[in-house]
């Protein structure tokens, strides 16, 4: 038996991005999410033209929460007997036969290395989703997980991921294999780091090379779609919304939205540019 959420999977995405850009404010690093072709006229843009960024991938997945221990995680593989408690989260994963988005999600990060990550939330109820989104704190009540550790799914069979907010190690299934936690914490912590050794690098670079990537993974579907996508940016007016942005600011933050459509459309996934707040 499963208990609802009682709040949807778009609702979870928005507000785990949208937590992680307000909480910025007090952290060690920055996340801005550039907002989508229906958005961008209503926002505005906080982005540091002179410094690039890491690019990081969210791939966002709505749980169901067991209740009971006729699950098959408990009464089939005994995961109980691993440390998993009663209740938990089960994290559904994209069957190869329907849809190749586990492996190049995969793919992305060997180009990405630890920037590429399945988020699922540890919040149950819409009472607790909407403390946890006034308190700025959704992507950090929520679960990690690296495509690359979960590793290639075989064919043939429904994968999950069973999880629980007090441990740091979920199980893939139907044969159960540990997988890593990770938490937003932690992953901002590395990020911080990584921009502390890596060499200045512009933000229109940066966006270029997240543009490059995506169309790699998918150039016949995708055929064409980037100057689809350039198109429309510039027909909603980008740079009338910057207003006074410089041009080549305009043309940095124009090259971030391409980038940002073309992963969302491409792979499912929300680009978001985390920036040293130095």
């Amino acid at each position: 038996m499963k208990k609802q959420l009682e709040y949807s999977e778009f609702s979870f995405g928005y507000a785990f991005t949208e937590n992680l850009i307000r909480s910025s404010a007090t952290g060690p690093s920055s996340a801005p999410r550039f907002p989508n072709l229906v958005e961008e006229g209503g926002l505005g843009y906080d982005v540091e033209i002179d410094d690039g960024g890491v690019p990081v991938f969210f791939q966002y997945k709505l749980p169901e929460y067991m209740v009971r221990p006729t699950a098959r995680e408990i009464s089939s593989h005994g995961l109980d007997k691993e440390g998993l408690p009663v209740p938990f989260f089960r994290m559904y994963l994209m069957n190869k036969e329907s849809s190749r988005q586990h492996e190049l999600l995969i793919e992305l990060e060997k180009k990405h290395a630890g920037s590429v990550f399945y988020a699922a939330p540890f919040i149950v109820g819409r009472t607790a989703f909407d403390h946890a989104y006034a308190g700025a704190s959704v992507h950090l009540q929520s679960a990690l997980f690296s495509p690359g550790e979960i590793g290639s799914l075989p064919g043939g069979e429904r994968h999950v991921v069973a999880y629980h907010p007090d441990l740091s190690w979920g199980w893939l299934c139907s044969e159960p294999v540990r997988i890593a936690i990770h938490r937003m914490d932690s992953v901002n912590a590395e990020r911080d780091q990584l921009m502390k050794e890596m060499p200045k690098r512009r933000v229109a670079d940066v966006a270029r090379e997240v543009s490059e990537s995506v169309l790699s993974l998918r150039p016949g579907e995708l055929d064409g779609l980037e100057g689809i996508v350039r198109d429309r940016v510039r027909q909603r007016g980008l740079r009338a919304a910057l207003g006074r942005a410089d041009a080549e600011e305009a043309a940095a933050v124009e090259e971030l939205l391409v980038a940002r459509e073309l992963a969302r459309v491409g792979l499912g996934v929300e680009f978001v540019l985390a920036q040293s707040r130095s």
